[in-house]
């Protein structure tokens, strides 16, 4: 019995050790439950993009908070309703000339 403790005491030691010694990952972990569906087709696209499961998962999360070019546009338009009509028709003047010195190159 003595023999046994001595066992587990080397064992509690060494994970011990392990686990203080190994450098720990500073981001968060979650668990994640996918539908069979959803998994195959993160499984499919993982492969075609070259990148493991985890950067997949990661990359597509980080584009769905990318603005998209629409809503930067409704961004804009929104900030344009609010000019008055003096101050459209300049705004609008001087996209037309920047159109055309950015056409001519």
């Amino acid at each position: 019995m003595a023999h046994s403790h001595h066992f587990c005491s080397i064992f509690t030691i060494r994970n011990f050790l392990h686990k203080a010694l190994m450098p720990q990952s500073e981001d968060p972990r979650h668990n994640l439950r996918l539908t069979t569906e959803l998994y195959k087709k993160l499984a499919h696209s993982r492969v075609d993009s070259g990148r493991s499961m985890n950067s997949e998962i990661v990359s597509r999360l980080e584009a769905s908070f990318a603005p998209t070019p629409m809503l930067e546009i409704e961004n804009l338009l929104r900030s344009v309703l609010s000019l008055s009509d003096t101050e459209r028709r300049d705004a609008l003047l001087l996209l037309s000339k920047l159109t055309a010195i950015l056409g001519e190159r």
